[in-house]
């Protein structure tokens, strides 16, 4: 009897274990039938009011640091040949949803699928585009390839060593891993959340920066580090250093069509917005529009995979938003657990 205990203690054990392992991995989306209604009762009727420096212009825009660069010369062009005054600031997720609550802007954009906080009655989510966020070295390091469960390893600290994840050991390989986190919008699904759920999640040794920038720095300046972001935005910021993306599951960041059908199992989601309703404003309709038939000609050095190509590789989508997985994916099938309780207005206002 003793010993029937013990196997028992030990099955649980191992099925927990194999739990807590398949959810190390956050969702990718959140549900796109949920609408946050923690809103003022007069909220859902008022109509859009730019602040000071936008009062006079015909549309105004907030966009996260990484769409700004990519889509300010699509704007400008678009508001010349229309005759437009359009005002369009760059800032972070955060300040766009802040931006967007206070119906202080007719779009806004972000690096991120949206959160529930960000799900607003009225606002509509339009998807441009996916990127796949590379793991990052020191172009030193010898490793060239990692899986999906050592990326986690390493920046959970139960990878303490390089040697580990390098087959046969090699003497040249620098032993202690310093991974190195940009731990930026925690309350959206997707990104970073797709290599660790939160930042509980992540080793005692991570450093965390709070800049794009710092991350390229950082792992550029260290032969031990380990990092992550767009190939874009490492491209962006050579001039902070030279880092390395790494392949991981043996495919690289740079492959599209691996992204494309869901092979890569890190990447983001970039999306503009649009009111319905009251706040509704059709000239911010048309250039949506116009943003979304861009993207299909992207310059390649944005690294990024437009809606069409997803759509043919059976991505899942509601209406323009991108809300799911291809059923097919080899890698990893994410099913949504959508929470029930809306966080509070200071969680939504959070960067």
């Amino acid at each position: 009897m003793r010993y029937g205990w013990i196997l028992g203690l030990l099955a649980l054990a191992t099925i927990s274990t194999k739990v807590c392992a398949e959810k190390l991995g956050g969702e990718a989306f959140t549900d796109p039938a949920f609408v946050w209604q923690s809103v003022p009762s007069d909220w859902i009727e008022k109509p859009v009011a730019p602040e000071a420096e936008a009062q006079h212009a015909d549309l105004a825009i907030s966009l996260d640091q990484q769409l700004y660069p990519y889509l300010l010369p699509l704007i400008d062009k678009y508001a010349k040949q229309h005759g437009l005054t359009i005002a369009a600031t760059k800032g972070t997720c955060g300040i766009s949803a802040g931006l967007l609550f206070r119906k202080a802007i007719d779009i806004g954009g972000f690096c991120c699928a949206p959160g529930e906080t960000d799900r607003l009655p009225g606002l509509r989510f339009h998807t441009l585009a996916i990127a796949a966020i590379a793991l990052v070295v020191h172009p030193d390091n010898p490793v060239e390839d990692v899986t999906l469960s050592q990326a986690r390893g390493l920046f959970r600290g139960t990878i303490a060593a390089w040697s580990s994840v390098v087959d046969p050991p090699d003497p040249v390989v620098p032993q202690a891993v310093h991974p190195i986190g940009r731990l930026h919008c925690k309350l959206r699904p997707g990104h970073w959340r797709l290599l660790l759920d939160n930042e509980d999640s992540f080793g005692a040794n991570l450093l965390e920066v709070g800049a794009i920038e710092d991350m390229v720095r950082s792992v550029a300046a260290d032969p031990k580090a380990i990092g992550y972001e767009t190939l874009w935005m490492v491209h962006n910021h050579h001039d902070a250093g030279a880092v390395k993306p790494l392949r991981l599951n043996g495919v690289s960041p740079d492959d599209a069509e691996a992204l494309a059908q869901g092979r890569y199992p890190l990447y983001r989601v970039y999306n503009v917005t649009t009111w319905e309703g009251a706040a509704a404003k059709p000239l911010a309709k048309d250039l949506v529009r116009f943003l979304l038939d861009r993207v299909e000609g992207t310059d390649s050095r944005f690294f990024m995979v437009p809606v069409t190509r997803l759509r043919a590789n059976g991505w899942r989508f509601e209406g323009d938003e991108l809300v799911g997985e291809p059923e097919s994916s080899a890698l990893r099938k994410r099913s949504p657990i959508y929470a029930k309780q809306a966080p509070s207005l200071d969680a939504y206002l959070a960067p």
